[in-house]
């Protein structure tokens, strides 16, 4: 019989003690960060406009014309969209949100009070934001008696991006420079359906239910959109905190997310928030 040795009796205890500790500096980081969330103060610059765009969708070759965008006017919605109440329902909600975090919360207005606060000030400048419409099909197939059936649907879609340059006041060491935090949140039309084969008749039909999007659905988007953004811009915060402020040692920090309204804070995935984008060289920045 094999036997194992003392030492590796000890081994195998101190490297899952290792392991472990690993990932609990990165709790240890967030939960300081939480402690600390009300002296954190944050300014979200609202865009100058929102921008409109509607793309059809090209028959021909079987996708929607991205790099064609046609008059809002050919749209299903956006030419009924009141698009100051829908920025408003936006940067509202998104303002209304963020202060339950407990942050320091400034909005333009208050500029002078942000710039005289004494402590970490951060500032989210929206750069671009748009709504988006297009029509994108759904193909359902079945295969019935080896022959091949499919239905078509053309679905309207509506798509809220926003596109925040984020920034840290008196960052001398310049060390991240500017980032730029995208958000994409999509809504469409819902068909739920499926083939139904009648062994009487030998038809095959597909029978399905419709879930049509309507004006309300375009602005309930628009409020989606600012709460959601106000909890990236958050764990957004807390994330760069924590990878910061934890020492690893195996791994890395594990990536955090903060649920406001069971006051709880959980792992999630590095994904699950704004998608950080490279900001564009100006014209001539490059030797």
């Amino acid at each position: 019989m094999h036997k194992i040795s003392r030492k590796h009796h000890i081994l195998i205890p101190v490297i899952l003690l290792l392991i472990v500790s690993s990932c609990m500096p990165g709790r240890r980081a967030a939960a300081d960060f939480l402690e600390k969330k009300e002296k954190v103060a944050v300014m979200v610059v609202p865009p100058a406009y929102t921008h409109l765009f509607y793309f059809p969708f090209d028959a021909e070759e079987n996708r929607v014309a991205f790099d064609d965008p046609q008059g809002i006017d050919k749209s299903h919605f956006l030419k009924e969209l009141d698009i100051d109440v829908a920025a408003e329902i936006f940067m509202e909600s998104l303002y209304d949100e963020l202060e339950k975090y407990e942050l320091l919360v400034f909005r333009p207005e208050k500029f002078n009070d942000f710039l005289s606060y004494d402590g970490r000030r951060y500032v989210f400048t929206i750069a671009q934001t748009e709504v988006n419409e297009y029509d994108q099909q759904m193909t359902e197939r079945a295969m019935v008696d080896n022959v091949v059936y499919r239905q078509d649907f053309l679905l309207r879609t509506i798509e809220r991006n926003t596109w925040f340059e984020f920034s840290v006041v008196d960052d001398d060491s310049k060390e991240e420079g500017m980032l730029v935090l995208y958000s994409n949140f999509i809504t469409s039309d819902y068909v739920d359906g499926r083939f139904r084969y009648h062994g009487l008749s030998g038809e095959v039909n597909y029978e399905y239910e419709s879930y049509l999007l309507t004006m309300d659905d375009v602005y309930d988007i628009n409020r989606f959109a600012g709460v959601r953004n106000a909890r990236y811009i958050f764990d957004f915060l807390l994330n760069r905190y924590v990878q910061k402020n934890a020492s690893p040692f195996l791994v890395d920090p594990l990536h955090f997310t903060f649920n406001v309204r069971n006051n709880a804070l959980r792992r999630s995935s590095p994904d699950a928030g704004f998608i950080s984008l490279e900001p564009e060289e100006e014209p001539g920045s490059s030797e």
